[in-house]
């Protein structure tokens, strides 16, 4: 320490040189280890370039501006499928600004009404509304609206009904047998319907429908989930069942006018069966009244003298009792149907903000 006093400007040197080596000494090895990080950074790009030279179509700027021209294409063709999805026209229109009722005894009118106007329509293109389908599908409330809850999605399925009805009924058939929905769920049910089918693992059976509000009634149906298009988060759903008897050129009719798709409206099961007496005739009477024979489709020759003759100029011509050669079929169909509901996607939490927001918000 003695000399270092005595010497006080080589002390000073000899610091100044010892930090000096040590600022050295760090700056290799700071660079040392740099270097091996480069090292394995470069042995990893080079491991996924070699990956990256084997790919099909391979990176380049030509693929590029080919995938990004197909996901142009395919965000249209999206945004034209949910156009679809909405429906065009009148009937959309009536579907996406109606309101729903706000008391029990406006929904209870609303019914009524459009039970009797359905009715009127029927009269007018002459089709027959049987007993079970007297009250479309809404017999449960034919003496009180529905409850609270159910108000919206039962008039929801009204305003989708009237237009499946309507379209049946343009279509001439023989008599509308039975109209059968989904049972009308709650916001609740439909939230607990579809936690149940998320949580359920991949490979597990759908689950079963929700039981219906009524153990028994001609209202509601439950459609097999396997030929369902329901898809959780994405696509709801909602079912209708209608039975009718007539002849082919009905069904054809009716399945045409679904597919203009003015409402989006899916046909999924089609069933076709003869029609009984009782089914085909224009009323319950006329099924007593006919014999079987003219409703069978058979062949059946007349052999009534009076037929082959040619009618007498001053006397009115007498008319035939014979049965047609071939008798009209009637069949008996069921076409189950699907009205499509998007479901809209919820918004993704912004960073940082993880409480939920507030009701009302």
């Amino acid at each position: 320490m003695k000399w270092f006093r005595q010497n006080p400007f080589f002390a000073s040197a000899l610091t100044l040189c010892a930090l000096i080596a040590l600022g050295e000494l760090w700056c290799s090895y700071d660079r040392f280890a740099a270097s091996r990080a480069a090292a394995v950074r470069l042995a990893q790009c080079t491991t996924d370039l070699q990956a990256m030279a084997t790919l099909q179509p391979p990176p380049t700027r030509a693929v590029a501006t080919q995938i990004e021209a197909d996901l142009t294409r395919a965000q249209h063709a999206v945004t034209a499928m949910q156009a679809e999805l909405h429906g065009r026209g009148a009937a959309a229109e009536r579907i996406h600004t109606a309101k729903a009722p706000a008391a029990r005894t406006d929904a209870y009118f609303d019914l009524a009404t459009f039970v009797e106007k359905t009715r009127e329509l029927a009269r007018k293109h002459e089709v027959e509304i049987r007993p079970e389908a007297s009250h479309l599908g809404f017999a449960a409330y034919a003496n009180e609206g529905p409850e609270l809850e159910r108000i919206e999605p039962v008039f929801r399925q009204r305003l989708v009904a009237q237009y499946l009805v309507e379209a049946l009924l343009e279509a001439k058939p023989r008599a509308l047998l039975v109209l059968r929905r989904e049972p009308a769920l709650t916001k609740k049910e439909r939230e607990e319907r579809e936690a149940a089918r998320a949580s359920a693992p991949p490979d597990a059976p759908p689950p079963e429908a929700p039981p219906l509000p009524t153990e028994e009634g001609p209202d509601y149906f439950a459609i097999d989930p396997r030929v369902s298009v329901r898809a959780p988060g994405y696509i709801d759903t909602t079912a209708f069942r209608l039975t009718f008897s007539g002849q082919t050129a009905s069904l054809r009719a009716f399945l045409n006018r679904l597919a203009t798709f003015e409402l989006p409206v899916l046909v999924r099961e089609v069933e076709v069966e003869p029609a009984t007496a009782d089914e085909a005739a224009a009323n319950p009477e006329e099924a007593v009244a006919t014999p079987p024979a003219a409703n069978a489709a058979s062949v059946v020759l007349s052999l009534e003298p009076a037929a082959a003759k040619p009618a007498s100029k001053k006397l009115a011509p007498k008319a035939s009792t014979a049965a047609p050669m071939v008798a009209k079929p009637y069949s008996k169909f069921t076409v189950t149907v699907e009205y499509i509901d998007l479901v809209t996607p919820a918004a993704a939490p912004a960073d940082g903000d993880n409480q939920p927001p507030k009701a009302g918000a």
